[in-house]
């Protein structure tokens, strides 16, 4: 029988992955099961969904796809170029560019893609990945008109209050644009401005500064993207960094003197906003440390010593691909140390919870309890998902540990 991944099946058996083979081994079954074709996507390939196991399935995009693709990239860089081609045939005209791509429909009905919302523009770190791997601009190509058009679309849609980006939960709570759901900063302001976010604003300054690199690479001038990433460096180090905390903020939070840790900052360290002394406070101060975020399993939402911390989804859930981003930040500031310190924790957990329920979850357990204590959103749902590929980029992990 033919495997789609039957490279990274391959790779799950590898001797150095001797530690993680069953639970690796399980993670290349859920990618298999994640496979969807669906004749009324304008999709030109196979969609590989968010998983078998997610209460909404079949969905496609959103920062989950990019995740599987970290993941499956190093082994499988076309499969990476085929999903970033899926991805951009849903992108609008003006830029616009869907998040989670729902399936509805009942029979006999064909399931039609619909989508309400954009969300994290995570995605040009798959595009770098593959171009690592692939050695080739195939995908900096394919992908380089889409990213200039929403950047454009960033620029005249999110632009924030005197500087900044924002998210569209800051002025409809419930539209979790941010990707996180039921977010605090959604309640503890009640007024619903265009908040500048430190999540946005990063991220923002990852696609100038793509921008930036991608426009070299293919001989066209990138001095303005050049220009717009210097700035927002400026902005996020100013305007979104607590002394105080040593931690990036929301802007807004801080003019109110609201200075709880949340994992969004992680993005000014993943985008490489922060300066070296911030992600160096950053790091020490609060990853790193027992009394935030270094918890059995790494990295709650929400610092475990805040008084919103709650063992809920985004409310204080360890979520593997988030850490992620934070294991990421910590390289990119030469912080390998860091980075495995975390990374071992996350795979130690992950499978032991494995072997205690036979399953990958959507999100974890920070004191390394099982994930069923934990709370998902509202009713019926109160659980996390199980068999949840998404969020769980575990073959990324187990490179870096092996030293790959």
């Amino acid at each position: 029988m033919h495997y789609h991944f039957q490279a990274l099946m391959e790779e799950a058996q590898l001797p150095e992955y001797k530690e993680w083979h069953n639970m690796l081994h399980h993670l290349v079954t859920m990618h298999e099961g994640a496979m969807y074709q669906n004749p009324t996507s304008p999709a030109p390939y196979p969609l590989e969904t968010l998983g078998a196991g997610y209460y909404f399935n079949p969905a496609f995009g959103h920062w989950d796809l990019i995740y599987t693709l970290l993941d499956t990239c190093p082994v499988m860089p076309e499969h990476t170029l085929q999903q970033l081609e899926n991805m951009i045939s849903f992108q609008q005209d003006d830029g616009f560019m869907a998040g989670a791509i729902f399936f509805r429909g009942d029979p006999p009905e064909l399931p039609k893609p619909y989508w309400y919302s954009s969300f994290p523009p995570v995605w040009p770190l798959a595009v770098d990945e593959y171009t690592k791997y692939a050695k080739d601009d195939k995908a900096v190509k394919l992908c380089y008109q889409p990213l200039l058009k929403q950047i454009k679309w960033f620029e005249e849609n999110r632009k924030a209050n005197n500087y900044g980006y924002f998210f569209k939960d800051m002025i409809e709570p419930r539209n979790w644009e941010s990707g996180v759901d039921e977010s605090i900063r959604c309640e503890v302001v009640q007024e619903r401005d265009k908040f500048p976010n430190i999540d946005a604003t990063s991220l923002v300054r990852l696609l100038y500064d793509s921008a930036a690199r991608w426009s070299e690479m293919l001989g066209f001038d990138n001095t303005e993207y050049i220009r717009k990433r210097d700035e927002l460096d400026q902005v996020i180090q100013t305007h979104f960094f607590s002394d105080e905390t040593g931690f990036f903020h929301d802007a807004y939070l801080l003019d109110r003197n609201i200075k709880y840790r949340a994992l969004t900052a992680i993005w000014a360290l993943t985008c490489g906003a922060a300066s070296e002394e911030q992600a160096n406070r950053m790091i020490d101060g609060s990853l790193l440390n027992p009394e935030y975020f270094f918890t059995t399993h790494p990295l709650p939402f929400v610092a475990i010593n805040e008084p919103y911390f709650k063992l809920k989804m985004w409310r204080g859930g360890a979520w593997n691909s988030l850490t992620w981003m934070a294991v990421l930040g910590c390289l990119r500031y030469n912080r390998r140390d860091a980075a495995l310190k975390i990374a071992e924790r996350v795979l130690k957990w992950s499978q032991i919870n494995y072997y205690r329920t036979g399953a990958i979850w959507e999100f974890y357990h920070p004191h390394g309890n099982a994930p069923l204590e934990m709370e998902r959103k509202h009713a019926p749902w109160l659980l996390p998902c199980r068999e949840y590929l998404g969020h769980n980029p575990l073959f990324a992990y187990a490179r870096l540990l092996a030293g790959k």
